[in-house]
């Protein structure tokens, strides 16, 4: 226990002195160990032929390493400069329970849904995006833009939903049950369960209608 004490209260130094490259890191992480584990549920392994003849089933995709980046250079800098505003410039010094009440509603309602669009968005494009044979900036930014409006459309309500309602229970449990220095270890946590929910769950949807789009490609084929 105190190992974990000491791990932590360590973390917490190089949080204070870096904040943000060491929520960057972290996210990073949990990032990729997300899209591990939903791409272990979902049964997207990647094969690899090793010594000419063998095939190794594994996870180091190209889709880890967006996550990754994802997790460290994307959502991290806009949460960490959105809660900044939050936490220093809208609402600073002691509040009140009403002032509190509205720190998080307004966490809720700019920053998760923010979040929510980036995460939806950004998983419908590492799984449906390739760039074309013929490569012309306009066709690609058109195709991104479509692959990440149709991503939004079927992903994001669910996403934004289960994400609201987890921040609200997190915050309330953290401020009742965890010590605060415990807090960011917590959070941590609670959204890379998530995170992997969130994840296999837009992976499941999107893999039915790829499935869909073959079939329907197959019939006008033949």
């Amino acid at each position: 226990m105190s190992g974990l004490s000491n791990l932590n209260k360590q973390y917490l130094t190089y949080l204070v002195k870096y904040p943000l490259l060491t929520k960057a890191v972290t996210a990073g992480v949990f990032s990729g160990l997300s899209e591990i584990v939903s791409s272990g549920i979902t049964n997207e392994f990647k094969e690899t032929v090793v010594f000419g003849k063998y095939k190794v089933k594994h996870f180091f995709t190209r889709k880890l390493l967006t996550m990754i980046i994802y997790g460290s250079l994307i959502a991290t800098p806009i949460s960490h400069n959105l809660y900044e505003i939050i936490n220093n410039k809208l609402f600073v010094g002691t509040l009140t329970t009403k002032g509190k009440i509205l720190k998080i509603l307004t966490s809720l309602s700019t920053v998760t849904p923010l979040l929510s669009a980036c995460f939806t968005a950004w998983i419908a494009l590492i799984n449906n995006y390739e760039i074309g044979k013929e490569f012309s900036p306009c066709t690609e930014i058109k195709k991104i833009i479509a692959i990440a409006k149709a991503g939004l459309k079927k992903g994001y309500t669910t996403v934004l939903k289960s994400s609201l309602v987890t921040s609200f229970f997190s915050l309330i449990v953290a401020q009742k049950f965890i010590p605060p220095q415990l807090w960011v270890v917590f959070f941590n946590l609670v959204y890379f369960v998530l995170g992997t929910y969130q994840n296999t769950k837009l992976k499941l949807a999107q893999k039915k209608l790829r499935l869909q789009q073959e079939k329907e490609q197959e019939k006008k084929e033949e």
